[in-house]
């Protein structure tokens, strides 16, 4: 008998709904998004529900459905948070609320927030994406704490982190941005699920990763891999961002239009306490601008 399955995640929805209706093709998957707040339309769902996967911790989970009088089997997954491919990437809050927007969206880089706030210009911050200031900042050294914090967001799950993380380290960058798993993390962290709902193991193994679309890869931003920090992690990089709309841009081209998009605005409104406070950044980047320097490819 077919079950109804609700899956509810964050960014991670599409993926993860894509891959168990693939995987589970008697079933009926349906899904919605949760984006800090409970989702209209959740408990209309969950009462039909046989199955409900989702993101937010069993207590919440738990509490929601016996608030709804339901009682479906609960599966609960890990929000993907993986930073170790793009470290020099971070989200800046406003002071009076929300997020800010730059060149790339949501997404910032630290040298560029650092040097903008610290009056540095185009061509100093440039200067900066070096592998020396690199490695004085951390950036070279942080796979591993991202692990063992991901390893700590898997804990409280009901997905195995080893056999989610160890087939993906063979697949190159796993991650679109730090907050962002690319189409085969999904597919990976679906087949543990589909394992618990005892999907056909063939059906669990298809490379769903070359036929389903990465929605995604289609819609957001990727953030690029730095050439030397890829080195560490002996994977292939480049300054090349991608952007919402599809267009391609280098590492000048990135640096000059974040400075534009900060131009209007006040550093005292953004809170960049995280960087204020990292000895790092004064100690490698200087709180005055630096002699403009050429920059090299790596």
């Amino acid at each position: 008998m077919a079950r109804n399955i609700v899956v509810m995640s964050n960014c991670q929805t599409g993926g993860l709904h894509a891959a168990l209706a693939a995987m589970l093709p008697d079933d009926h998957v349906t899904s919605l998004a949760w984006l800090g707040v409970e989702p209209p339309g959740l408990r209309t769902l969950l009462a039909d529900a046989d199955v409900w996967v989702c993101s937010i911790p069993r207590p919440q989970a738990e509490a929601i459905a016996a608030e709804a009088g339901v009682a479906p089997r609960i599966i609960v997954v890990p929000t993907i948070w993986f930073p170790a491919f793009h470290p020099d990437q971070t989200p800046i809050l406003l002071r009076r609320g929300g997020e800010l927007e730059g060149a790339v969206g949501p997404y910032h880089s630290k040298i560029c927030v650092w040097g903008w706030t610290h009056g540095f210009d185009d061509e100093a911050v440039l200067s900066c994406f070096r592998p020396d200031v690199f490695a004085a900042l951390g950036y070279f050294e942080a796979w591993a704490p991202a692990t063992a914090e991901l390893r700590g967001i898997f804990e409280p799950t009901d997905v195995d982190f080893a056999r989610w993380f160890l087939p993906l380290g063979r697949r190159g960058a796993f991650m679109l941005t730090n907050n962002h798993p690319r189409l085969d993390a999904l597919v990976q962290l679906a087949r543990l699920v589909a394992e618990q709902l005892d999907a056909d193991p063939d059906l669990v193994r298809y490379g769903w990763e070359q036929v389903l679309p990465d929605g995604l890869l289609a819609s957001s931003v990727v953030w690029p891999l730095y050439p030397s920090v890829a080195d560490v992690v002996d994977l292939p990089g480049a300054y090349v961002w991608r952007l919402a709309s599809g267009e391609l841009i280098d590492l000048p081209t990135f640096v000059t239009r974040s400075l534009a998009s900060y131009a209007s605005l006040d550093p005292a409104d953004l809170d960049t306490d995280h960087l204020e406070v990292d000895p790092r950044f004064p100690a490698a980047l200087g709180t005055a601008p630096p002699a403009a320097a050429p920059v090299g490819g790596r």
